[in-house]
């Protein structure tokens, strides 16, 4: 999410926006606001002893191996479900309803 934040970012202020200054600046108060939920969520798996020991990246998945109560463990997720959910938390801090939205 940090990263298509970060691209976004990048093309306003290519772009000839009026209002770009705006955009950028509401953009990179979300990126903080992901940096503080992502600290969160990993002291949360700290707590719990998990830890992500290994993760790659395929064409249609990413897949990460971690450890929890004395068993590895293996979760692959679909490309398409990372970008719906991360177009929902988007939509989510940006106090948007996308139900509507045909994609």
């Amino acid at each position: 999410m940090l990263t298509i934040l970060e691209l976004n970012i990048k093309k306003i202020k290519e772009s000839n926006f009026k209002l770009g200054n705006l955009f950028e600046l509401h953009l990179r108060k979300m990126q903080d606001r992901v940096s503080k939920e992502q600290h969160r969520v990993r002291q949360e798996m700290r707590g719990r002893g998990i830890k992500v020991l290994e993760q790659y990246q395929l064409e249609d998945c990413i897949t990460a191996k971690y450890p929890c109560r004395g068993y590895t463990h293996e979760l692959s997720l679909l490309w398409s479900k990372v970008k719906a959910d991360t177009e929902m938390r988007i939509a989510e801090y940006l106090g948007v309803d996308i139900s509507s939205l045909n994609v």
